[in-house]
């Protein structure tokens, strides 16, 4: 992880996760195509774990100053929690809609959308300590640059 970054992991995790989703769901009878569904499914399955999975319990505890490290940590968990429950509560009916061409179209946006997400709005915490990343700008101009 220190090689390569928090935000690269996170990153490289959620683009091929997107791109594996979308081609599941954009080629015609992958269901009955045992092994390139495997391959594909397994490659979704191989960059969920080595991405956001891995990353999960690192980020929120590296990024958020230390008097909200706690709060805003269990905050990112139980948003995870509801993204999990809401995949798992939607899956059924976005199979009975149009099969699996939504449900995978679903995980791909909501993929893409990590993607979108961590570019745009989470710093990468790559080779800086817990006191270097701790340390709150105190004015509004020292914040403002900080962002």
């Amino acid at each position: 992880m220190d090689r390569l970054g928090r935000k690269t992991i996170q990153n490289l995790g959620f683009a091929m996760m997107a791109v594996c989703f979308a081609l599941l769901a954009f080629i015609p009878g992958i269901e009955t195509k045992v092994t390139p569904f495997l391959l594909i499914f397994g490659l979704s399955f191989f960059f969920t774990e080595f991405g956001p999975n891995a990353t999960t319990f690192v980020y929120p505890s590296e990024i958020f100053p230390v008097r909200v490290r706690t709060t805003a940590h269990g905050v990112a968990a139980a948003l995870g929690k509801l993204g999990g429950f809401l995949g798992v509560f939607l899956f059924p009916y976005l199979m009975h809609w149009k099969g699996l061409f939504a449900a995978e179209s679903a995980a791909g946006l909501a993929s893409a959308a990590g993607f979108i997400l961590t570019v745009f709005t989470l710093p990468e915490p790559k080779g800086k300590s817990l006191e270097e990343l701790s340390q709150e700008p105190s004015t509004p101009a020292e914040r403002a640059e900080a962002a």
